[in-house]
């Protein structure tokens, strides 16, 4: 009975905060932004597309995740964020795991000259062209440029796109599904949840190897470590917001696959599409549309060591307007890396915009993170100089997290919740 009541109110509060909550600025996880957004060598929840999609394949399970803005309304593009993570493991040995990596890339390789031929992916580096950030409002930008009323421009590049998109979608997700249902029958053991027992009893927090969290050790348990192991993942990730002070309507749909092996490599990518709403003075609704691909690296050299590489937007269309108006997402590429000096403490630091596309300048991350015992996160961080702050506890399947954003953010809040399936 216990444990029902615990499901049940998490589930109300998965509902509330997806449908009741308002959104702010355009930050991507209650727990990356609590320690300043250094997060791409670390990214091993649900939270992972946006940061390094490489993370899928940390920490095999099924998990639901939902993440909303508490406060301060702002021009920027807001968040209210759901994602859907699934990870699975089988016995493979690295030979064959490299294989397999190959022969998918080939195929990916092929995938991205056709949309190349058909004129609607672009590579994102080298092209003389204004860009913006993501997370920037395009109201202004797309006005300015486009035409007075909407015209019907790009509507063949749309429907090739969305052609092209629902091929590539469809046949990943048959292949995905008949990977992931026989690895689910052949190799997942499933272990009994029970509480946990240390140094002090804790009665919130229940653990399972079979489906761990960040804070379990699964190298240290012979029957559930990665070892010899090859994981595989897949992730939907959907950011919303309908922005009335800037005018903008935001809908960010990713999808990702990722695969690793015995964590300590892992290679993900991400497919996603833009639709955009943008409301003219006259009261006209001027839609957009693009997409884009990312790509995420992950490697452990050493237990208490994760290095990390993200390329964002590595490929993409422009985003096009039906007033005839475009505009291009920047490519920005992220590094990372997070130690781990003790058990219970990751040390975490980001170099983001390595490379300073679009004219803009690099930006610092550092992020630490505070396991006293199982159940329980501490976090803190500055991002490029604003001081962040966060805590997430565990109660049965569920867990509550909590970030709060100080300096330019003005105080933001940030709520999630994930459930473990």
């Amino acid at each position: 009975m216990k444990t029902y009541i615990l499901r049940s109110i998490s589930v109300l509060l998965l509902i509330s905060f997806a449908f009741s909550a308002v959104p702010a600025y355009a930050m991507y996880g209650a727990r990356p932004m609590g320690m300043g957004g250094a997060f791409t060598a670390v990214a091993d929840d649900a939270s992972a597309a946006y940061w390094n999609p490489a993370g899928f394949a940390l920490n095999p399970g099924t998990d639901i995740y939902g993440t909303a803005l508490l406060n301060n309304r702002n021009v920027s593009v807001g968040d209210n964020m759901g994602a859907l993570k699934m990870c699975f493991e089988a016995e493979l040995n690295p030979f064959v795991w490299i294989i397999g990596i190959g022969a998918v890339s080939l195929l990916a390789l092929d995938g991205a000259k056709y949309l190349s031929d058909l004129g609607i992916l672009k590579k994102n580096w080298g092209r003389d062209k204004e860009k913006v950030s993501k997370e920037e409002a395009v109201t202004d930008k797309v006005l300015q440029s486009g035409e007075d009323k909407t015209v019907p421009v790009g509507q063949q590049a749309k429907q090739k796109l969305g052609e092209a998109a629902s091929g590539i979608v469809n046949s990943t997700l048959g292949t995905v599904g008949n990977i992931g249902s026989g690895m689910a029958r052949s190799t997942i053991i499933v272990a009994p949840s029970r509480a946990y027992w240390g140094p002090y009893y804790y009665p919130w927090y229940r653990y399972d190897y079979a489906r761990p969290t960040y804070w379990d050790r699964r190298e240290e348990q012979p029957n559930y470590s990665p070892q010899g192991k090859a994981q595989f993942a897949a992730g939907l990730t959907w950011l919303t917001d309908h922005n009335s002070i800037s005018g903008q309507d935001t809908n960010f749909y990713t999808f990702s696959l990722a695969t690793g092996y015995e964590e300590r490599v892992a290679l993900g990518g991400n497919l996603n599409f833009y639709e955009l709403g943008i409301t003219a003075p006259s009261g006209v609704r001027i839609k957009g549309y693009g997409a884009g691909i990312d790509a995420g690296l992950l490697a452990r050299p050493a237990d208490n060591v994760s290095l990390g590489l993200a390329a964002k937007e590595l490929l993409t269309t422009d985003v096009h307007f039906e007033n005839g108006a475009n505009i291009t997402y920047q490519m920005t590429v992220n590094a990372g890396i997070a130690i781990d000096p003790v058990d219970v403490l990751t040390l975490a630091f980001d170099l983001d915009n390595i490379f300073e596309q679009g004219g803009n300048p690099r930006t610092n991350h550092f992020g630490a993170e505070f396991r006293p015992f199982p159940g329980l996160a501490l976090r803190g961080g500055l991002y490029d100089g604003n001081k962040t702050a966060g805590a997430s506890i565990m109660v049965g399947s569920a867990i509550i997290d909590y970030a709060y954003l100080g300096g330019a953010f003005n105080r933001t809040q940030i709520i999630g919740l994930t459930w473990k399936i």
